[in-house]
Order: structure tokens, then sequence, then C-alpha cells
């Protein structure tokens, strides 16, 4: 007779599975494994079969809060709400697992794979131990090279460059140029691998740092422009000045702004750079120096334009396409993972940047499509849980990620 498995994301499937007639032999032996474990185990059994308790778990699942759900769910704490609850501690663990996965058509917590093969559940390398996610946390590089790193920091002013002062404020760091006398004077604010930040300019503009991103900026925007340069994928809210206007680059583009909010994603390991605009207005200008000329686009809100690296095999490029849901380009800076649509290899390198790991194929791994979301306050073990249930093979060692 088959072991019976412990872990309720692996059971929460199989209970899905089987009210598809998905099961393939071995996971039917399994799951029977389970069943037949304890008499706790029968009765939940027999309570998901039932169609009225189904019709609650659906109905349950569409009044929670989806980012509270989850981190209630990893946590292994009940979740309040009208529904009875479960007897015990230990059996709601399974129950709401497999609530979670008997209503993924409401719930997008567990990632659905979009082909028509199914995984063989039990035959994957689970990790030895733990990553915990990525936190706030950056490298600020003064005018003068100097060096601080602001996790390690008290609160306060931390320092003065020509006359602007430079304060830490509940973790976000701050710039007061009243008294400024230079605008020459360059800062940079770095995120490594494993830390995001969350930064407000000299001129009121709000900047997220995705991990492994960075931003230079004067300490002061004295002259008829705002200007600043970046890398990696960086979120902004510019604050609204007409008569100065507001200049991004990188090094293959230029984007002049007003009051607009926008997210720029330029990550070297990405084969496109994308800009996608959510309010004002923003002109995207490759910077012809570094590649053919490509005409200039303005972006209206909901627009995202891709601009393609030298040596991509259509040439330099630039286009424009509607972007449906703006929210999901910007949820990493909301604390969410949202992998619809994307493919494994570009799930495994914001795995990379945010967990601070090395991710290494063995082999060639089939692509696979995901969809759905979940909370980057997630340790990595449970990541990979999830990521497990689609066909995909996963061993952790010291920081490398294996991917079979």
């Amino acid at each position: 007779m088959a072991s019976s498995s412990n872990d309720p994301f692996i059971i929460a499937a199989l209970i899905s599975r089987s009210q598809q007639g998905m099961l393939m032999a071995g996971e039917q032996d399994a799951l029977d494994a389970w069943i037949a474990a304890s008499d706790e185990n029968r009765q939940l059994w027999m309570e998901l079969n039932d169609p009225d308790v189904q019709q609650q778990n659906v109905r349950a699942m569409a009044r929670f809060d989806e980012t509270v759900a989850l981190e209630r769910f990893l946590a292994n704490k009940p979740a309040t709400s009208n529904v009875h609850r479960v007897r015990r501690i230990h059996a709601w663990k399974w129950a709401a697992a497999a609530a979670l996965v008997l209503a993924f058509g409401v719930s997008t917590y567990f990632l659905l794979i979009h082909r028509g093969q199914h995984a063989d559940l039990f035959g994957h390398t689970y990790a030895q131990h733990d990553i915990p996610p990525g936190k706030n946390g950056a490298i600020l590089t003064l005018a003068d090279g100097s060096q601080l790193v602001l996790d390690s920091l008290n609160e306060g002013r931390i320092a003065t460059q020509h006359g602007t002062q430079i304060s830490l404020n509940n973790n976000q760091l701050t710039y007061d140029a009243t008294a400024a006398t230079d605008g020459a004077a360059l800062n940079t604010m770095t995120t490594p691998k494993g830390r995001q930040y969350h930064l407000t300019l000299p001129d009121g503009t709000e900047v997220w740092l995705n991990a492994a991103s960075s931003i230079q900026y004067p300490v002061a925007f004295k002259g008829q422009e705002r200007r600043v340069k970046i890398s990696g994928e960086i979120y902004f809210e510019v604050a609204n000045k007409s008569w100065q206007p507001f200049i991004v680059e990188t090094d293959q583009m230029k984007l002049e702004v007003l009051g607009t909010s926008f997210n720029l994603n330029t990550y070297d390991n990405e084969k496109t750079i994308r800009t996608t605009l959510l309010t004002g207005a923003v002109k995207i200008s490759p910077l012809q120096g570094s590649m053919p000329a490509v005409k200039p686009q303005v972006l209206v809100p909901g627009q995202t334009a891709v601009l393609s690296k030298p040596g991509a095999p259509e040439g330099v490029t630039l286009t424009v396409t509607e972007t449906p849901d703006p929210d999901k380009i910007i949820a990493w800076k909301n604390g969410l993972f949202n992998f619809d649509g994307q493919d494994l290899y570009s799930v495994m390198r914001q795995l990379e940047r945010w967990y601070n790991i090395e991710v290494q194929y063995v082999g060639k791994p089939e692509d696979v499509i995901f969809k759905g979301k979940m909370h980057r306050n997630t340790n990595l073990s449970d990541v990979l849980k999830v990521l497990e249930t689609m066909d995909v093979n996963f061993e952790l060692k010291g920081n490398t990620l294996y991917v079979r």
C-alpha cells in the first residue's frame, strides 16, 4: 500500500484531481493511503465530496480577502468567516488547502498550468532547508563615494550634502533641499538581490525600487529639468512640475514625463525594456548612439512600450501595446508575485532576484505557462511547493536552485 503524504499542498491537489476525474494510478493509491490513515481524514474526505460543502467552500473563497487569506493559510491559522469552523486546527489545515484548490475557479493562489499533461506529484525533490523572502533595504552611495547600508542605520538625519538634509524616517529615505547650495552632487540608491526600497526624491517624486535595481539622482534639482538614471525595475510617481520636465535615462533610452506614474523594467537578463504607463503621459526616445534610428513614441495611460535590445532577431524595435491590467505589472510594488501568462524562465528570474538565489537548469525543462499570484512575503519553500504541482521539479542546494 502507498505511504500517506503529510503535505497539504499535495493532498489538496490530489483531491482536486479526484473531483475532476484526472487522477493517475499512482496518485489514486497515494490519495487512498491518506484517506485510510485516520478517521479524521476519512470524515474530511466525505465532507469534501458533499456538494453542499463544496458550494460553501466556493462561496467562502469569494468573500475572502486574497492577501489575508493566503497569509493565514501559509501560517496554518484558521481564517474568520461565516462558514462553520473545522473542528480542529489540524483538520483545518487540510480543509483550507483543499478548499483553495477545489475553488480554483474563484481563487488564484494555486497557479494553473495551461497544458493538457498532468504532473506526477510524488516524483519531486523538496528543499531540505529554506530561504526567507526579500525585505526592505538598500545601499546609499553619497557624492563622495562613501556608502550607507540603510537597513542597518538608526532613524533620523543620516547625512548632509551641499545644504541638502538626508533623513531616514519610518524606513524611508527623504531629502530636504530647502537650503541646498548645489544641484550637481549625485547620490545613487542601489537595492541588491533580496531587497526592495521606497524613496522620496528631493522634488517630492516617489520611487519604488525592485530587487537588483538602482537610481542615480542629484541631491537637489536646480536646473531646468529633473534628470535621473536607472537600472533594474523601478516604479515612479512623479511630482507634477510642468516648468521642470522629469527625464529618466537608461543605457538604451530616455523618457520625458511631467506628472506621471509608470513602471520601467530594464533588467539586463530580460529580452526587452518595458515601460508601462498608469497615469499622465510619457515620451520614449531610444538613444540613437547605441542602436539604429527608432521613432519616439508617446504613451497614454494603459499602454506599454516594448523596446527590443541590440542583437534581437527582429532587430531593434519600439512597439506600443495595450495593457488591460496595469496592476499586474506593478504587483511587485504592492507585495505580490503575479505570474499570470508568464513562462518558467520569467518566473525563475523573479525568484532569483527576490530570494537572492542562483537558478541552474538541468537539461532543458519543458516550458510551462503559469497563471495566478502569491504574496512575496513568503518563504521560498512555500512558493516551490505550489510550482511543483505544475510538473516542474526543484532541488535547492545552498543558494542554488536546480530546475528539472
